[in-house]
C-alpha cells in the first residue's frame, strides 16, 4: 500500500465537480492500493459548508471517504512542519498545512485540483501531483506505484 493525502479539491470535485475533473478524483480514489490519510483541517474544510447548508449527500458522501482514511492528529507538528514550508516556499497556509500533514503521516503523494504553477508544487517534502484530468490522475498514478 501507498500513504496518499487528497486536498480538499480532490473531494470537492468527487462529489461535485466537472465531469473530466470528477473521474480524475475517482481514479485516485477508488485505487485499491491506496492507504488515504488527512488531517483535521482538511476535514472541517470540506464539511463546515455542507453541515452548515444541511446538504446531506454531499456531508454523507465526505464522511463516507474519513470513516475509510487514517487521521494524522499532530497538529503541533503539522503547524510547523508546513509554517516552515509556507514560509521557505511561499506556500499558501492551508496547503502548506496539508503538506506537513501528508509528510509527516509518511505519503508519498499529495493529490491536488490546483495548477502545477502554484507554490506547494515548490515543496520538496511530499510530492504534488495534479489531477486535472482523468488521463493526467492515471498516469501520476502509475508513475507514482511503479517507483
Amino acid at each position: 500500500m501507498v500513504r496518499a493525502f487528497v486536498d480538499s479539491g480532490v473531494l470537492i470535485a468527487a462529489f461535485r465537480g466537472e465531469p473530466e475533473i470528477r473521474e480524475g478524483a475517482f481514479v485516485i480514489l477508488s485505487h485499491p492500493n491506496l492507504e488515504f490519510w488527512y488531517s483535521p483541517l482538511l476535514r472541517l474544510e470540506v464539511t463546515l459548508k455542507p453541515a452548515h447548508h444541511r446538504r446531506k449527500a454531499e456531508l454523507a458522501f465526505y464522511e463516507e471517504y474519513f470513516s475509510h482514511a487514517n487521521c494524522f492528529r499532530n497538529l503541533d507538528r503539522m503547524f510547523e512542519t508546513g509554517g516552515r514550508e509556507a514560509m521557505h516556499h511561499g506556500i499558501a497556509v492551508v496547503d502548506a498545512l496539508h503538506v506537513g500533514a501528508a509528510y509527516l503521516s509518511g505519503c508519498a503523494a499529495l493529490f491536488t485540483t490546483e495548477k502545477p504553477t502554484k507554490p506547494i508544487f515548490r515543496t520538496r517534502l511530499v510530492k504534488v501531483v495534479s489531477i486535472s484530468t482523468a488521463r493526467a490522475a492515471q498516469q501520476s498514478l502509475h508513475r507514482l506505484l511503479v517507483d
